[in-house]
């Protein structure tokens, strides 16, 4: 079953070539006919041209909206540098011709005339004052009439009768005066529908009598022409004051909207009262309360921009016409091999591959009639292929396999683990007492009984061996559950040693040689539990003799480390258990759980050290016990 599943992997790709060929007769047939539900009605005759030519209409769409909004930004950009750049001269201008105003002005205020009628107004003074007080700059028709007015404002002495004048405030002119300029342009103001605009001088040494030229501002040939000539007819020119209050185009009255107002002295785009937009810049003249301002239509600004858009419309509708007329020369030439490939490509998906294909071409559909030919081929060398790549899985599977059942043992040795940590805490309390009253007893009865045949004595060393058995597993048992935080001190490993020595009483005909040198520093560990895992280690290698042998105990320093050895000459451990004999419950003993070497290597790390094992077998075991050495006392 695995041969024959492996055997359909190989042929699906062969027999899946005409799903992925559209053009073979059953495969166009199938996807074309209303009874399957294929969307692939019309042929690449016909898509082709179509979505050539919808890419086209699409990139043309794109590129034209692109370039017509660049167009327009850069129509806006340079109108509006334009209007900057001409309203900037018309600025300049307008600001020397206040220049002059206020010069003219000045002139005024110093005559002589005019300072005596200010200070004692003497009839005999009135005409010559009046006359010097007429307006004598360029353009003196513009002058509505010139003024002297003592410090409160009142009317002194005025070149022209005007009922509305003399209603004007002029507080606004007296606070200007009052500051560090003599001298000061006050704003437009609005005398039935007029702009007004004006000139006061303060005149010395008069207790503040000042003079005043008002002026109207009139449309003015010259200035048309030129801003014609700059920026085109329909631009119009506006005078008014910066805080946007009047405007005129030096024939009526203009309401320019706030929303006009630039902060940044960028050109603005606004709607007037009648709907129609407009650009606008202002330019602020200095040293005066006045703005000029140019505006032009939108449509103006834009009318070359939509020039070119009909042109380019009339571009892209012709290259249309050319891309679809050559899409549909490129697909005719590409779908007639591309019939005679399908039918190939048909062929070969129902087993025939002795077709051959009669297209000469160095083209790519050349080069893929060319791979038809030697695709038959490549098949029985992907089968090939295939079955050697399952080979190998099936083998890195069965490894895998391996590694989980050992996965697996490992799992089990942990939930026993588990169990036996569960139970030592509680037998193992229960335990330790009355192997304590049975040691008790023993030692009783060995007192009472002193005179008793040989064979009672012997038989109660059994028994103190078998309870002294009975409190190492004890004591393992209650050592894995729970180990204690090591109570670290300076200790002598030779002291240690000989102490569990005393400890093991007789050792029948084992020799115990310890071999530790006096300059081995002492360890700075907890001296019980490091006192246990020589026990343990002594222990062992008795065990390991099996009759007479030797145990050699020897340690050395190096890198601020102790390296204390027990070496055996007993049967040593098999290379295979060798890893295996510090996990809990592994023991190649009759007796014993094996959790002795497990508590000590678990022992050693608890005081920042370390137990490793070396054998070979035959010749004995070395158990290396490394513990950190104590500093020396300062």
């Amino acid at each position: 079953m695995a041969e024959r599943a492996r055997d359909d992997a190989v042929h699906t790709p062969v027999h899946s070539v005409p799903a992925l060929i559209s053009g073979s007769p059953h495969s166009t047939h199938r996807a074309s006919s209303p009874e399957h539900g294929g969307g692939a009605r019309l042929s690449i005759e016909h898509t082709l041209p179509l979505i050539i030519g919808a890419l086209l209409l699409f990139v043309i769409l794109v590129l034209s909206s692109a370039v017509y909004v660049e167009m327009r930004r850069t129509a806006l950009e340079t109108s509006s540098a334009r209007l900057a750049n001409v309203a900037n001269q018309f600025r300049d201008g307008f600001q020397a011709s206040s220049a002059q105003f206020r010069a003219l002005s000045a002139r005024t205020a110093n005559a002589d005339v005019i300072r005596a009628y200010a200070a004692n107004r003497a009839p005999a003074l009135h005409d010559s004052a009046r006359a010097a007080l007429a307006y004598k700059g360029a353009q003196p028709e513009q002058t509505v009439r010139s003024e002297l007015r003592d410090s409160t404002g009142a009317l002194l002495l005025s070149t022209a009768a005007s009922a509305v004048l003399d209603t004007i405030t002029v507080d606004d002119i007296i606070a200007g005066l009052r500051g560090n300029d003599s001298v000061i342009t006050g704003k437009y103001r609005v005398v039935r529908d007029t702009a007004l605009y004006l000139a006061a001088a303060r005149v010395p040494a008069t207790g503040g009598a000042f003079i005043v030229h008002w002026r109207k501002q009139v449309s003015n040939p010259r200035t048309r022409a030129a801003l014609s000539k700059l920026i085109g007819s329909n631009a119009l020119l506006l005078a008014g004051n910066a805080d946007f209050s009047v405007w005129t185009d030096f024939d009526r009255m203009v309401v320019l909207p706030a929303t006009a107002r630039s902060t940044n002295g960028a050109a603005q785009v606004y709607s007037d009262a009648d709907g129609v937009r407009h650009l606008l810049h202002v330019a602020p003249i200095p040293g005066t309360p006045w703005a000029v301002a140019l505006s032009m239509p939108l449509d103006t600004v834009f009318a070359p921009v939509t020039s070119f858009l009909q042109r380019i419309a009339l571009i892209s509708l012709l290259a249309l016409l050319i891309g679809l007329a050559a899409a549909w020369a490129v697909s005719r030439r590409i779908t007639a091999p591309l019939v005679e490939l399908t039918r190939a490509a048909d062929e070969i998906a129902h087993g025939r591959v002795t077709r051959q294909i009669t297209l000469r071409r160095s083209d790519e559909l050349g080069r893929l009639a060319r791979a038809f030919g030697t695709m038959a081929g490549e098949v029985e060398h992907a089968r090939t292929a295939l079955e050697l790549k399952v080979d190998e899985r099936t083998r890195d599977l069965n490894a895998t396999m391996l590694q989980l059942q050992d996965t697996q043992e490992s799992l089990v040795r942990r939930e026993k683990l588990a169990m036996l940590g569960q139970l030592a805490s509680g037998v193992g309390h229960e335990l330790r007492n009355p192997l304590g009253v049975m040691t008790n007893a023993v030692y009783y009865l060995k007192m009472v009984l002193s005179a008793s045949p040989k064979n009672v004595h012997e038989y109660l060393d059994i028994l103190q061996q078998q309870i002294t058995l009975s409190e190492k597993i004890v004591s393992d048992l209650l050592d894995f559950a729970r180990l204690r935080p090591p109570q670290r001190e300076r200790a002598s490993l030779l002291q240690l040693t000989e102490t569990q020595i005393a400890r093991l009483g007789p050792t029948a005909s084992a020799e115990i040689i310890v071999d530790i040198p006096q300059d081995v520093p002492q360890v700075t560990v907890d001296p019980v539990q490091i006192g246990q895992i020589i026990l343990n280690l002594l222990t062992n290698a008795i065990q390991a003799l099996e009759g007479p042998g030797r145990i050699t105990v020897h340690a050395e320093t190096g890198n601020g480390m102790v390296y204390y050895d027990v070496t055996d000459t007993g049967g040593g451990i098999q290379p295979e258990n060798v890893d295996k004999i510090f996990e809990p419950l592994f023991t190649t003993k009759a007796r014993g759980i094996g959790l002795g070497l497990a508590v000590s290597r678990t022992l050693a790390r608890s005081n920042d050290g370390d137990l490793t094992a070396t054998s070979t077998p035959g010749e004995g075991a070395t158990f290396r016990l490394t513990l950190p050495a104590a500093e020396k006392p300062t």
